[in-house]
């Protein structure tokens, strides 16, 4: 006795049955190849050619629309010329088209898909989906649609000057989103709350030496004079010249080249405050300062090293329908 006849006894001991009960059962082969036989509810039959008469009229009609800029219209027309002849790539590119005209990016998105699973090697499909990934600020999914569509059509000189658009605007993302995180492990609020650095800023402010440096800094850069009269003056009217360049003007309230230093001293004395309280910080908590060694290090050190200026484009919309 086999296994499986041990298996069918106790199947019908379980369940009280027998081969007699079961009646005419057919076989599993025979189920699945009547199953996989079966032809699909849906018949992707042709169109009559009066129908694709008629979706070609609303094709055009809806090309008319673009021109004129009535993209709300142009999409309906599209949609009438789908309806009556769904399998056509054409129509679901050119509704991409009107969609991309209208902000609908993600209806243009699936209108190019859809195209694409007609067509597979519709290659405008691929630069239209590009733009609308584009539009989005998905730059990566818009280099790799041009790519694609580089692929089956390499002559697209469109589709090359977006990609070099997505792929700076991909490049220039990714350094923002890197110098971004330049400071990311540095707290500098709990930096400024921390007690022992607002004792060493009052100490530092009580400093003789620093309260002159930190005046002849204010003095030179912004102008504040000693004499309290000044600061409240009424502001020279003359200034507000929009006719007077900056220079001249500059010039003209100081003639004989005296008076506040240049933004070059303004610049040392700044420089000589800092490296005071540079040295007051090291000498007054070196852990602190090696803390922020490491943290800037760290984080430079993860950055681009050949960072590359770049201008911002606008990617060729190319909505001419076919």
């Amino acid at each position: 006795m086999t296994f499986v006849s041990v298996a069918k006894q106790c199947i019908e001991t379980a369940f009280h049955i027998s081969d007699s009960e079961v009646g005419d059962v057919p076989d599993l082969q025979t189920l699945f190849k009547s199953q996989s036989q079966k032809k699909p509810d849906i018949l992707t039959s042709e169109p009559s050619e009066e129908t694709k008469s008629m979706a070609e009229a609303l094709k055009n009609q809806g090309n008319q629309c673009m021109k004129q800029e009535k993209f709300g219209e142009a999409v309906a027309c599209y949609s009438k010329a789908i309806e009556l002849s769904p399998y056509n790539a054409v129509f679901y590119c050119n509704r991409a088209a009107a969609h991309s005209r209208l902000d609908h990016h993600q209806d243009a998105i699936n209108d190019c898909l859809k195209a694409l699973e007609i067509d597979p090697c519709y290659s405008k499909a691929y630069g239209r989906m590009g733009i609308a990934y584009s539009s989005i600020g998905n730059h990566a999914k818009a280099v790799e649609c041009y790519r694609k569509g580089l692929e089956l059509d390499p002559s697209s000189e469109n589709c090359q000057q977006n990609l070099s658009i997505a792929e700076e605007k991909l490049k220039n993302s990714s350094d923002n989103t890197q110098s971004s995180g330049l400071f990311s492990g540095f707290d500098l609020n709990s930096f400024l709350n921390n007690p022992m650095m607002q004792n060493m800023a009052r100490q530092f402010m009580n400093d003789p030496n620093a309260q002159n440096m930190m005046t002849n800094l204010l003095r030179n850069t912004f102008g504040v004079s000693d004499n309290p009269t000044t600061n409240n003056s009424p502001r020279n009217t003359e200034a507000d010249n929009s006719n007077e360049s900056t220079e001249s003007s500059s010039q003209s309230h100081n003639p004989s080249g005296t008076g506040p230093s240049t933004n070059g001293q303004s610049m040392d004395e700044f420089l000589r405050l800092g490296q005071q309280l540079a040295q007051q910080l090291q000498a007054s908590n070196p852990q602190l300062v090696n803390h922020l060694r490491q943290t800037f290090h760290t984080n430079v050190s993860g950055q681009n090293s050949n960072p590359e200026n770049s201008t911002n484009s606008n990617d060729h919309n190319n909505t001419n329908s076919k």
